[in-house]
């Protein structure tokens, strides 16, 4: 999201310099902040926010109460206590985790910065995470107070860096248009601006519109767009921009990602094998105690399935009962999020941003449900595997449950209705086991 930061460090009563706010993550739940998630698009929920209201705080000349009038306590105030000066952040792009050849490339590129950048990598491998962080240090290159920048940037909270999310199933005309029309924008507190594009992949309608622009930008503006892959309707602008590409993680760099957040040994490594390489998925099963349990539940899932519709609503049911369960820490943290927004709307009289906030919570609670289907199917497609190696399985049947898991995840990929993708899988794999 966009910055909703003044362009000037408020300080204390007694001349410190405040230290920024400690920045929340989505998939924190508790452990040092992560890579900020894939998420995942866009709505272009990016926006340039208006600064704070800054708290004057210089002090009056006393003047003499009058003899009638007592003189009225004074409350404490959140910006009378001194905070401590927060530690430096260092380069960004050492926090980018498991992807070396993408940050030696990234590395380069700081000295001479190209107009605009393409990412390219399955989703989990922390694209958009990695977005941020290269963007922070080309902020921090041409700025006076570079761990500022850094430190606003990896909180997406820059004024500077304007992250666009889609809403639905892919980008639309007209949150093209407002890229293109923030990008023509002069920065706002530096010299430098970047423009994220989220799932330009699924943008093949806008895909021309924003052509030009991301062809030519102003010199003062720099490009970083997202997508899992380069498919035909985005070729063009692919051809624009440089590409930089990213691997699944794979289980040994999650778990030691895990285990460096303070994960005891034996969960970092489950979350890690089940987490599919995604960083974001691998800490929400870190952190989620029911992970296991959920799992067992879809391995039991094949052997209710008859062939009838009322068997596969009930395997749909439980799968989507898992779903809401997986959904329950995040929705925590999204507490936490709104009640600390509020208690900065209440210090700084602004609340410029709760909508977009809201709108982020819904499309990470969705994304979250999916993937914990996602992960239902994996566990599913692993089973049938098993059961056609050992000979439990004929190899027929065996392939048509496999397509169909395999044409229920395409669906899901492309946000079809849940519960009807579900339902056609769950029927086909009961049929195919008669």
């Amino acid at each position: 999201m966009a910055s909703e930061s003044g362009a000037d460090e408020p300080r204390d009563a007694s001349g410190h310099a405040a230290a920024e706010p400690a920045p929340l993550s989505l998939f924190d739940l508790g452990d040092p902040p992560p890579d900020p998630p894939d998420s995942p698009l866009p709505q272009s929920s990016s926006r340039v926010d208006e600064a704070p209201a800054q708290p004057d705080l210089s002090v009056p000349a006393a003047a003499e109460p009058a003899a009638d009038e007592l003189p009225v306590p004074h409350a404490p105030s959140p910006l009378d206590e001194p905070i401590a000066d927060e530690a430096p952040v260092g380069n960004l792009l050492d926090g980018i985790v498991g992807q070396p050849a993408a940050v030696e490339r990234l590395q380069a590129a700081l000295a001479s910065p190209l107009p605009a950048y393409l990412f390219v990598g399955p989703a989990g491998a922390g694209l958009r995470g990695a977005a941020c962080r290269f963007a922070g240090e080309l902020l921090a290159a041409r700025s006076a107070t570079p761990e500022r920048e850094r430190r606003l940037a990896l909180a997406e909270q820059h004024p500077d860096l304007l992250v666009f999310d889609r809403v639905g199933a892919a980008m639309t005309a007209e949150q093209a248009r407002e890229a293109v029309r923030a990008a023509a924008v002069a920065p706002v507190a530096g010299e430098q601006k970047v423009i994220v594009l989220c799932d330009v992949d699924r943008a093949a309608l806008s895909a021309p519109i924003l052509l030009k622009s991301v062809e030519e930008p102003p010199p003062s503006c720099v490009f970083v767009l997202l997508a899992d892959e380069v498919n035909r309707s985005m070729e063009t602008l692919a051809s624009r921009c440089a590409r930089v590409d990213f691997e699944a993680l794979g289980d040994a760099d999650l778990q030691a990602l895990l285990m460096a957040e303070g994960i005891e040994q034996g969960r970092a490594r489950f979350a890690a094998a089940a987490a599919g390489g995604s960083i974001d998925r691998a800490r929400l099963l870190a952190s989620d105690d029911d992970a296991a349990v959920r799992i067992e539940t879809w391995r039991g899932l094949r052997g209710t399935l008859n062939g009838t519709a009322s068997a596969a609503m009930a395997a749909v049911d439980a799968a989507l009962e898992a779903a809401e369960q997986a959904a329950a820490p995040l929705e925590a943290r999204h507490e936490a999020e709104r009640a600390a927004a509020d208690e900065q709307a209440e210090l700084y009289g602004t609340n410029v941003g709760r909508s977009s906030l809201d709108e982020r919570h819904r499309r990470e609670l969705r994304r979250v449900r999916t993937d914990e289907i996602t992960m239902g199917l994996a566990v599913l497609a692993a089973q049938i595997r098993d059961e056609a190696g050992n000979g439990g399985l004929r190899a027929e049947s065996a392939a048509g449950q496999l397509d169909a898991i395999g044409d229920a995840a395409e669906a899901l990929r492309f946000n079809a209705n849940q519960r009807l993708a579900l339902s056609c899988l769950f029927i086909r794999l009961g049929l195919s086991g008669l």
